[in-house]
């Protein structure tokens, strides 16, 4: 059987396992990208899911069943869709293989990045999702100076154009800058960094270093930072759409009450994180570069229209235009 088929009689039995534990009360399933403990980003998803299950009062109750030990983390999206879990967390840029501009608020100047709930781009994300059967609930990022993805690499760099020909780790997010400048995307998991690293087989990564940098160990074997920022860390909370629509108006009135809050305390969790992580990184002796004014200029031109040129290939020409107006590039 080919793994495609394996994978989708796993989603199913899997789901029918939970299914059969379920009880008159209504229980989501949540499964997450990253484990708490080891990802801060991870304590957003189940800070979210703290807040729901004080707010509805019983109503239903979310129980966190595990990050990529229970599903690989970039068969989430799809496992999702096909109702295997009721609830995930993770970085919006994994749904790149099936809501292809999911993660568009990467570009957002907003605070939050979508808006928050009622705000005209946070409308935009929930219908791009529900084409796809999800519900989309909420971006969950640092201020537009923390919690952003940033790039690491082995050796000093002074503008963009020093990263032609470089290996380079990246997530789906990443990838479009990295071939901008001339440098090769390479695709890992995070569990595969320190040893590629180690090893020479990449020459740098992209990552956002809030998020668990020192946890890896990535700052034993890491040299350089470069200090400036590519990309908002985008991080999403998502309903399977059939669950959601199954749930009582006032279920989901707690869960979406309880976007805004989370959003809000998220900024300052990963701006907390982001400079612990920097302490910690340069304690080990990690540099951080500092690009001149003209090429730090030209680092946020290049990753954004680099960005932009790929969202205007998998948006309707309508989609895009009304995208950039919401996020102010208009």
């Amino acid at each position: 059987m080919k793994r495609s088929g394996l994978i989708g009689v796993f989603f199913v039995v899997l789901a029918l396992l939970w299914a059969a534990t379920a009880s008159a009360q209504t229980k989501l399933n949540m499964v997450g990208s990253w484990p708490p403990g080891v990802s801060s980003a991870a304590d957003v998803g189940i800070r979210y899911m703290e807040e729901v299950n004080r707010r509805a009062k019983g109503k239903v109750v979310i129980n966190f069943k595990g990050a990529r030990e229970v599903v690989p983390t970039f068969d989430q999206p799809e496992a999702l869709v096909r109702g295997v879990f009721d609830v995930w967390y993770g970085a919006l840029n994994y749904w790149a293989g099936v809501v292809k501009p999911g993660y568009v608020t990467e570009l957002s100047p907003l605070e939050p990045p979508d808006g928050g709930p009622g705000n005209a781009l946070h409308d935009f994300m929930v219908k791009m999702y529900e084409k796809q059967g999800v519900r989309y609930l909420g971006a969950f990022s640092g201020d537009r100076n923390t919690g952003n993805h940033f790039m690491s690499t082995q050796k000093e760099v002074s503008s963009p154009a020093d990263l032609k020909g470089m290996k380079i780790r990246v997530p789906p997010l990443t990838r479009f800058f990295v071939k901008a400048v001339g440098a090769e995307p390479v695709t890992l998991p995070p569990s595969e960094v320190y040893l590629a690293l180690e090893r020479g087989t990449v020459e740098g990564f992209t990552w956002p270093y809030y998020d668990g940098f020192t946890n890896f160990g990535w700052h034993k074997v890491t040299k350089f930072l470069i200090g400036h920022p590519l990309y908002r860390d985008g991080i999403g909370i998502a309903v399977n759409l059939k669950k959601w629509n199954s749930l009582s108006k006032d279920v989901q009135q707690a869960m979406l009450d309880s976007v805004a809050p989370v959003q809000r305390w998220s900024a300052g969790w990963m701006s907390a994180h982001q400079a612990y992580q920097l302490a910690a990184m340069k304690k080990a002796g990690m540099k951080v570069i500092k690009f001149s004014d003209a090429e730090a200029k030209n680092w946020a031109k290049t990753s954004n229209e680099a960005l932009w040129a790929h969202f205007k290939t998998v948006m309707s020409a309508d989609d895009y235009a009304a995208a950039r107006k919401l996020m102010g590039y208009n």
